[in-house]
């Protein structure tokens, strides 16, 4: 790579990583106000938290694709430790909140049509949060209790997927055919 692509690799990583921090800064406030209100939210509130989580994995994903393409930068080993920074910021973020918000709709003895895509969504979210915890890159920066959390998550949330209400799905009925009337 000439030293133009690398600095325009460079100034893109840059962009990308501040574009991280600002969705952190916002996921901890959207974290803060279902921590705050869990008690009295319903499922639908808890959508612009995993909407915003999305957006912090998508943006994630380029980052990571843009810092491998950094090969030898001097900046690089700063600019992944303030990735890996702000990764364990999510986790951590969204582990303890998912907890939360499961646990008051775990107690929740009529959840919306839905629930159940919903929730399965989240259970994926959570084993691919596993799967990062797992990395040595993160291991060490959470603690058991986040771990513990994580394990309390997932139980909470396979429960309440068994019990939660589906999707109706037209799709899959076949119209009844009717009998042909004999003629007279």
């Amino acid at each position: 790579m000439d030293s133009s692509a690398r600095r325009q690799n460079l100034k893109q990583v840059e962009h990308f990583l501040s574009q991280l921090e600002k969705r952190g800064r916002i996921l901890v406030a959207l974290a803060a106000r279902l921590e705050r209100e869990a008690d009295t939210l319903d499922i639908t509130a808890y959508r612009p938290f995993r909407e915003e989580v999305d957006n912090f994995k998508a943006l994630s994903l380029i980052l990571t694709e843009r810092l491998a393409k950094m090969e030898s930068h001097s900046r690089k080993d700063e600019l992944e430790i303030n990735f890996h920074r702000l990764q364990v910021l999510m986790l951590r973020v969204v582990i303890k909140s998912s907890l939360k918000f499961f646990f008051v709709m775990s107690a929740k003895s009529v959840l919306p049509l839905g629930s159940k895509e919903l929730f399965q969504s989240e259970l994926r979210t959570l084993y691919e949060a596993e799967r990062m915890l797992s990395d040595p890159r993160y291991e060490s920066e959470l603690d058991e209790s986040a771990r513990d959390d994580l394990e309390l998550a997932k139980e909470i949330l396979e429960e309440i997927i068994q019990h939660a209400p589906t999707l109706l799905n037209f799709g899959d009925r076949k119209p009844k055919r009717k009998k042909a009337r004999k003629a007279s």
